[in-house]
């Protein structure tokens, strides 16, 4: 729970972002939207794009804790699918939404989100590699494995939300994790 004015900033423009996306995001909407005015969100933040960058990264915590319970009781392929399970959700797709948007404008707009976005891959790619096995792979193999299910997930995740086959995609993550179980 926020605590601090700050936090409970970040965390109204998150709810926000989930509503409304990043794309053209204006300050003066925003601060209307979560109660507050556009030089304060500047006071605490700083600049309109750390404030976005912030509130991204509480939800890409939140995204990374909901994987790391579903972990603590499975092994990573039975992970991945429960992850799957939550992310396609439908009230969890706001997220898949955004996150892709963000990914989107990353690409196109480098300088504004591409920081965000290297440290977002950066952060799944050693959550994932820190599940694998230590014993069977070197540190560089945990990293390669790590990268190829990020890619195959976000793929499927990004097929989902452009066909809405939600009983195709998910057989193909089935397809992936058995052959990751023989691989991990």
């Amino acid at each position: 729970m926020a605590t601090t004015r700050r936090e409970q900033l970040l965390e109204a423009t998150a709810g926000y972002l989930l509503k409304n996306g990043a794309s053209g995001l204006s300050l003066r909407p925003l601060a209307a939207a979560i109660g507050t005015k556009a030089r304060l969100l500047i006071y605490h933040f700083g600049s309109r794009d750390v404030l976005i960058s912030s509130a991204l990264s509480v939800l890409l915590r939140r995204i990374q804790l909901a994987f790391l319970e579903m972990h603590s009781m499975a092994t990573l392929d039975r992970t991945l699918l429960g992850f799957w399970n939550w992310a396609t959700d439908k009230p969890n797709e706001p997220y898949l939404r955004l996150f892709f948007e963000v990914h989107g404008l990353a690409i196109r707009d480098p300088e504004r989100y591409g920081e965000y976005l290297r440290g977002a891959i950066e952060s799944w790619k050693t959550l994932i590699a820190e599940r694998l096995d230590k014993r069977t792979m070197t540190r560089r193999r945990r990293e390669e494995m790590a990268t190829l299910i990020i890619a195959t997930v976000d793929g499927l995740l990004l097929d989902y939300l452009a066909t809405n086959d939600r009983e195709r995609t998910t057989r193909a993550l089935k397809l992936f994790t058995e052959r990751l179980k023989k691989e991990a």
